[in-house]
């Protein structure tokens, strides 16, 4: 049935993507995995770099490099490349978040999937110096696919050209200078 729908271009709803560290995967992630991972068909889980031992059943994809703004862009650029074409909605959280992950369901399937959404909890840059707001990571954020898709070719020039020492601000800077989307916290 995969391959009909690959045909037909039916796509899965939701896909959740986990940040989290060398540090917290044996703690903080496996909890998250715990209270999403039965409800939520695709979790993976982001890091820089991991122990040895390794969470049973969890999907982990280790970049080689714990800081944070380059564990961010590699994973938007990986959920890109392996993801794309196979889910409508990607939900990113830190591994010290809770997420009603029913909610999140709730919400996907009542958004259009041709809107170009950056959904969470909007912030002020610091600074204040660029319109719009960037979704705070701690809560979580949603993007549409027909986003991701917009911003894919210009990850690189973010990843190069925009400082900031927090992830999720670096993120929202390159999300409204290229996109031109700003995040919000409910839609119509």
């Amino acid at each position: 049935s995969r391959y009909i729908s690959t045909e037909l271009g039916i796509r899965e709803r939701l896909f959740v993507g986990v940040l989290t560290s060398k540090t917290t995967l044996n703690t903080l992630a496996v909890a998250v995995n715990r209270t999403i991972g039965h409800h939520i068909d695709k979790v993976l889980y982001f890091t820089g770099s991991r122990s040895r031992k390794i969470p049973h059943g969890m999907y982990i994809v280790t970049h080689g490099d714990e800081r944070p703004i380059w564990n961010m862009y590699q994973t938007v650029k990986y959920i890109f490349e392996h993801f794309s074409s196979e889910y409508d909605w990607f939900f990113l959280i830190q591994d010290d978040s809770y997420t009603e992950s029913d909610r999140i369901k709730r919400l996907v399937n009542h958004l259009s999937i041709n809107t170009d959404l950056y959904m969470g909890r909007p912030q002020e840059f610091i600074g204040g110096d660029v319109d719009g707001r960037y979704c705070h990571g701690g809560f979580g954020f949603l993007l549409s696919r027909s986003l991701l898709i917009k911003l894919q070719p210009h990850l690189e020039t973010c990843r190069n050209d925009i400082l900031s020492s927090r992830p999720d601000e670096w993120l929202g800077r390159c999300i409204i200078d290229y996109v031109s989307v700003s995040c919000v916290s409910e839609y119509e």
